[in-house]
């Protein structure tokens, strides 16, 4: 992964600590109602430590950038701000600012979101400085629901969250998400440099929780210092299970996830391996599709037991004419359907 074409978007003429103990990497795009509720969150921090915070503003249309400008301008003992002249996409500018992280620790966190605890940094350091065998920690933090639903806020974590993550926790379904993204502190000697796949993948979460989980546990701080907003620009909302392109980054992810942990998860992976076949059988490319439907269930069958399979395909095609499509084959290949 070599972004240095990149480096010299930098902004101004940031001075950062030598040896910082913490990098914060912030990334932005079009977040000019939220990023200095973020940043002075940051900034007002309570710590004994020295820290650097990377910025990788990604060109936004609003006032994203001249926001992060006027505060690299008061702070560049501690900013270190990129300002895109053209938009790099989020996976590149996360990649690019992350891989310039020098601290021991690392935290990333969305210009959207923030944290509520001053002591916050210095809880999480503490911890891991006491705790040398963790290879991260993560807190409690409350969803602020900006989508138009309503909905109260809730937190994340329950009462009962467990206080050490393995790496099967994290791949118990697909989609297994209890860690808030600007909760979590990692050592950076265990995702630097992140394998090449890591990049092309688009989740980032799934993937680097993975990674440092094999190398250590994961510990959980039990208080809530974060806020995450889930609104209608977030990146849930660009995701479906519906479109053949994010199904199919999905099918690549896990498959790669499953080679970097040596198959040690397999009999976890492979089910998801197999949902996610299923469910290319209707996305909107396939769904009318015969000759993919087919590849797509062949597929799924050697992820999964037949009968296991036959209970996955109905549950996920429920309609008539799906449910026809289904006998029709598993007629047309009956010899796949062996157990």
């Amino acid at each position: 992964m070599d972004f240095s074409h990149l480096d010299k978007q930098v902004y101004g003429n940031p001075q950062l600590p030598t040896n910082p103990k913490l990098s914060i990497c912030l990334i932005t795009y079009k977040h000019a109602d939220y990023i200095q509720t973020c940043l002075d969150n940051i900034l007002n921090q309570k710590v004994n430590f020295g820290y650097e915070l990377l910025i990788g503003e990604d060109h936004s249309p609003d006032e994203t950038p001249s926001i992060i400008q006027a505060y690299a301008d008061q702070f560049p003992d501690r900013i270190k701000a990129f300002i895109r002249p053209e938009n790099v996409g989020g996976k590149t500018n996360f990649l690019h600012c992350f891989l310039q992280c020098k601290g021991e620790y690392i935290i990333f966190i969305e210009g959207d979101d923030y944290w509520t605890d001053p002591q916050k940094l210095q809880n999480q350091v503490d911890f891991l400085d006491k705790n040398p065998h963790a290879s991260a920690c993560f807190h409690n933090a409350e969803i602020l629901f900006e989508d138009g639903t309503g909905r109260a806020n809730e937190l994340i974590n329950p009462q009962n969250q467990a206080l050490w993550t393995q790496t099967q926790d994290l791949l118990k379904e697909r989609e297994t998400w209890f860690m808030a993204t600007a909760s979590v502190m990692m050592r950076s000697k265990y995702v630097q440099p992140l394998p090449a796949w890591f990049e092309k993948s688009k989740s980032g979460d799934i993937p680097m929780y993975v990674i440092l989980a094999e190398k250590g546990p994961i510990g959980y701080i039990a208080k809530t210092m974060s806020v995450y907003r889930k609104n209608l620009g977030g990146q849930s909302y660009t995701d479906s299970n519906v479109s053949k392109s994010f199904l199919e980054n999905r099918i690549y992810m896990y498959a790669n996830i499953n080679a970097y942990t040596r198959y040690a998860y397999a009999k976890q992976i492979h089910p998801i391996l197999a949902e996610y076949h299923v469910l290319l059988m209707q996305c909107n490319e396939n769904k009318d599709k015969f000759v993919k439907k087919i590849i797509h269930l062949i597929k799924a069958k050697s992820y999964q037991h037949p009968q296991n399979l036959k209970t996955l395909i109905k549950e996920n095609l429920l309609s008539a004419d799906s449910i026809h499509t289904y006998r029709l084959i598993k007629n047309r290949i009956s010899q796949f359907l062996r157990p």
